[in-house]
This record gives C-alpha cells, sequence and structure tokens, in this order.
C-alpha cells in the first residue's frame, strides 16, 4: 500500500487537473445560481486555462513521473500537449465571447462543457492505462458532442451533433473490441505491460495482433479524421459553431495524436513494420482526398474541414517514421498548424459575424473595408499553404518531409508519401491563395460593400475574437524567428516515448 506521502504527491503533480476541474465545478455552480452574471464564466476559465497551463509548464523539466501504478504518467509529452489544449481552450474562449448569440441563453454552460473538453485532451496527454484511455476519449467525445449541437435552433447544429453521435457510438464500439481483445492477450491494461508482453512475439505477429492494430488505429483515425474515416468532418465542421469547429481542428486532434504517440511508440513499438505500413495508406489517402476536395468547396468552413483532413496526412509522415526526429517534427507542426487554423477560423468568426455569410466568394474586397482582418487571415492561410510568409508553416511541413525522407530506409511507403505530400500540395495552395488573393485585389464583393467604413473597437463585441486573431498571428510570427528552440521542446517533449526511453520506463516499472 502507497503512503500518505505518495498520494500527497501525487496530488503535487496533478495539480493542472485538479485545477481545471475546480474551474470546471465553479463555471458550472456559477451559471446555475447566477444566471444574470455569466459574463464572468468565460474570463473565470481564461485564468483557470492560463493557471493549469503555467503549473502544467513548471513540470517540464521534472521528467517522467509515474502516478497510481502506471495509470497516469507526467512526463514532458503530457506537459507539450496539456499547454497546447490549454492555450487552444483559451483562444477558442476569445472566439466565443464574439458570438456567444449564437449559442442562445444557455451561452454560460458552453464554457464548462469546453473546460471539459480540455481537461480530456489534458488527460489523454498522460494516461498510460487502457481503462483512463477510454474514459478520458469517451469524455472528450460525449463533450463535443453536445457542444457540436449547442446551437439548439439551428437545424444544422443538430445535425452536426446527430452525425458525430452516430460516429463517435461506431467509433467507441470499434475502441472497445480492439482494447477487449488486447487485454485478452496480455492480461494487463498497462501500456508498459502490454509492451514487454507483445514484444515476446511482435517479431512474428499473429493475425490478431494485426486485427487488434487495425481496431484501434480505425478508432484513432476517426478521432483524427483520416480518409475513410473522415466522413463526419465535413458537415459537422459546418454545421457546428465556428468555435466548436475550431477546437475540433486542433483540440480534438491533438488528443487523437497524443494518443497514437503513446500507444504506437509504446505498445507496439516493436511492430513498427506493421502499424507504418497502414498508416502509410491513411495518409496517402487523406492528403489525396482532402486536397481535391477542398479544391471544389464554396464555404470557408467546409473548405478548412477537407483542408484539414490532408493536414493529418502530412502529420502521419512524421508518426510513420517512428524516431525522434519525426515524432518532434508532429509536435512542431502540431504547434504551428494550431496557430494557424484557430486564426483561420477566428477570422471566419469576424466575417461572419458582420456579413452572416460563409462563402469564398463574399471575402473579395474584404481589405479595402477590413484591412486587419484581411491581413490577419491572409496570413494565417499563407502558412496552412506552406509558404514562408512568415516561414512557420513552411518550417512545419519541411521538418515533417524530411522526417519521412529519413525513414525512407526503413519504410518501402516512405518515398510515396513524400512524392504524394510535394504533389497535393500544389492543390492546397490553390485553394488557399484563392480566398487570399480574393480579399486584397478583388473588387468587394456585396456583402463586403454592406459593410460599415469603421467599428467601434472599444464597445464592439468582436474585440475579444480581434485579440484571438492577433494572438494567434502573433504566435505564428513567434514560430518563425524561434524555430530552434521549439524544436528542441518538441524533441526534449517526444524524448521519454522513443525505444531508449521506453527501456528504462520497463525497468522502472519492473
Amino acid at each position: 500500500m502507497q503512503s500518505i506521502q505518495d498520494y500527497l504527491g501525487a496530488i503535487s503533480s496533478l495539480t493542472p487537473v485538479i485545477c481545471l476541474s475546480t474551474a470546471i465545478l465553479f463555471t458550472a455552480l456559477w451559471n446555475l445560481f447566477f444566471p444574470r452574471l455569466k459574463e464572468i464564466t468565460p474570463i473565470a476559465g481564461i485564468f483557470a486555462l492560463l493557471f493549469a497551463g503555467t503549473a502544467l509548464w513548471q513540470q517540464f523539466a521534472v521528467g517522467s513521473i509515474t502516478l497510481f501504478g502506471g495509470l497516469y504518467t507526467v512526463d514532458p509529452l503530457t506537459v507539450l500537449f496539456g499547454v497546447l489544449a490549454c492555450g487552444v481552450g483559451a483562444i477558442v474562449i476569445l472566439m466565443t465571447m464574439g458570438c456567444e448569440s449564437e449559442l442562445g441563453r444557455n451561452a454560460g454552460e458552453f464554457y464548462t462543457l469546453l473546460l471539459v473538453a480540455v481537461l480530456a485532451v489534458m488527460v489523454l496527454a498522460g494516461t498510460t492505462d487502457l481503462i483512463l484511455l477510454f474514459i478520458a476519449l469517451e469524455t472528450l467525445s460525449i463533450s463535443c458532442v453536445v457542444l457540436a449541437g449547442f446551437s439548439k435552433q439551428d437545424r444544422r447544429s443538430n445535425e452536426a451533433a446527430l452525425k458525430y453521435l452516430i460516429s463517435t457510438a461506431a467509433t467507441t464500439a470499434t475502441l472497445l473490441y480492439g482494447l477487449s481483445f488486447l487485454y485478452g492477450l496480455t492480461g494487463s491494461t498497462s501500456y508498459y505491460e502490454i509492451h514487454n508482453k507483445i514484444a515476446t512475439f511482435a517479431h512474428a505477429p499473429s493475425l490478431v495482433v494485426i486485427f487488434t492494430m487495425v481496431l484501434l488505429l480505425s478508432a484513432v483515425g476517426f478521432k483524427l479524421s483520416a480518409v475513410p474515416f473522415h466522413m463526419w468532418t465535413p458537415d459537422v465542421y459546418e454545421g457546428a459553431p465556428t468555435p466548436v469547429t475550431a477546437f475540433l481542428s486542433i483540440g480534438s486532434k491533438a488528443g487523437g495524436f497524443v494518443v497514437a504517440i503513446r500507444l504506437l511508440s509504446v505498445v507496439f513499438a516493436s511492430s513498427v513494420s506493421d502499424w507504418s505500413f497502414i498508416l502509410g495508406l491513411l495518409a496517402i489517402a487523406s492528403m489525396i482526398g482532402g486536397n481535391l476536395i477542398a479544391l471544389a468547396q464554396t464555404s470557408f468552413k467546409r473548405m478548412l474541414a477537407y483542408s484539414s483532413i490532408a493536414h493529418v496526412g502530412y502529420i502521419l509522415i512524421g508518426l510513420i517514421s517512428n524516431s525522434l526526429d519525426g515524432l518532434s517534427a508532429v509536435s512542431f507542426y502540431l504547434i504551428v498548424y494550431g496557430l494557424m487554423n484557430l486564426g483561420a477560423f477566428t477570422g471566419a468568426i469576424l466575417f461572419c459575424n458582420e456579413t452572416g455569410s460563409d462563402r469564398i466568394d463574399d471575402y473579395a474586397g474584404l481589405f479595402k473595408k477590413r484591412p486587419w482582418l484581411a491581413t490577419g487571415l491572409a496570413i494565417c492561410l499563407i502558412n496552412l499553404a506552406g509558404l514562408p510568409l512568415p516561414p512557420a508553416g513552411f518550417f512545419a511541413k519541411a521538418f515533417v518531409f524530411w522526417s519521412g525522407i529519413q525513414a525512407s530506409g526503413a519504410n518501402p511507403l516512405a518515398w510515396t508519401l513524400i512524392i504524394v505530400a510535394l504533389l497535393t500540395s500544389v492543390p492546397a495552395i490553390y485553394y488557399y491563395m484563392r480566398v487570399a488573393i480574393k480579399m486584397i485585389v478583388k473588387e468587394p464583393s456585396d456583402a463586403v460593400k454592406k459593410l460599415e467604413p469603421e467599428r467601434k473597437r472599444m464597445v464592439d463585441p468582436q474585440i475579444c475574437p480581434d485579440v484571438a486573431l492577433a494572438a494567434c498571428v502573433a504566435g505564428i510570427v513567434i514560430a518563425s524567428v524561434m524555430v530552434n528552440p521549439i524544436m528542441k521542446l518538441a524533441k526534449d517533449s517526444v524524448t521519454p516515448v522513443t525505444s531508449p526511453a521506453v527501456g528504462m520506463l520497463d525497468q522502472n516499472l519492473n
């Protein structure tokens, strides 16, 4: 039995999780007892996320701490993805404060559910046990389903929630089926114990092991919205409230990728050749399908939905390489992609709030009426396209592609992945730059012509989304000039799950 000192030490390590849990209780009770003061809720949520992120950041240099018999691990990977989740949550709250009218009279409860989703991603980042993995994933999924249908008077929002719920139910069944096989094979729910037992027969994997990997990868593929598990993505992205779409595009995906990193690099570390081939096929399908279908979109949010599928394909290249450089490139890409994508969705909110339109053609001539909005949105789109203006998005793609080239000797699909990535980047440049060029050089559309010449910033409810867009643009610029420090941070974060670190953790647990 563990001593009281051990439990106190565990509680100290879980300070960020406890802080966010307390904030969830506070905001829920505040909304219940003080419904007329719900404007306090988003402010409390932002402060809670900042405090939790700061507490997490202080744990980065602590090393790896395994809690509750291997149920949860606090290591640099947990810290990085936890801080990323807190940052995404704070920006999404700022975005939401500019479009609360879309959420109806229950806008206060929206922030509580959003904090629950952020907490679920934080727990996913540190879970090293199948039971906690399932609980955290279900918490995230249920929160996102409710958030997607939060605009109850909007039929598209209701449709988005229903489609997401049905898809999530199917994915949950698949995940549980895979977890049951994994437990049946090894008799354990701990990642590290499962790793040790699978390693004894992974050199000649049975059909059961491969079948289990396929089930788990299909569940993770749904969370990442990789082809062919992407069918829910465009409809949910278009129908859900835009802040929810922004969170799904990076917050939910961050949770999916950290689960994939731990499962593949720890649990199935001895079966790299099997799962890398499966992920390679998913990456190729995602890059081709996402980019080509995005070309035909007339809705800005729907275009971003398909482009997010393509970006998943790019990120999977780094995951497939299964190396320190590859996994660090994945982490760097997620940081930069989060800033770019959140900025793009913030621009969509600012534009829609004034025009009520989501059509790409209606963005024409926006620079003449809203130069700051057009400039900020263009910077985000240019980086999403991978062009070096500024070079954060370019470096993110370059690091991932380079990791794929380095893995070409061990992975027969590596060169195919790189060629497909390069070829599909061309249509991506077209559909991103199409929007940017429309805003800058085209004659104003009818929607833009109706805009007032200026907005009164200090009394405008759009001031919070303005701050969110400014934060995203500033983050892109900072990431462009601080590439080496951020890349070093990314490498330090994934070091615990590379093969040597896994061996050390195995010895400590034994």
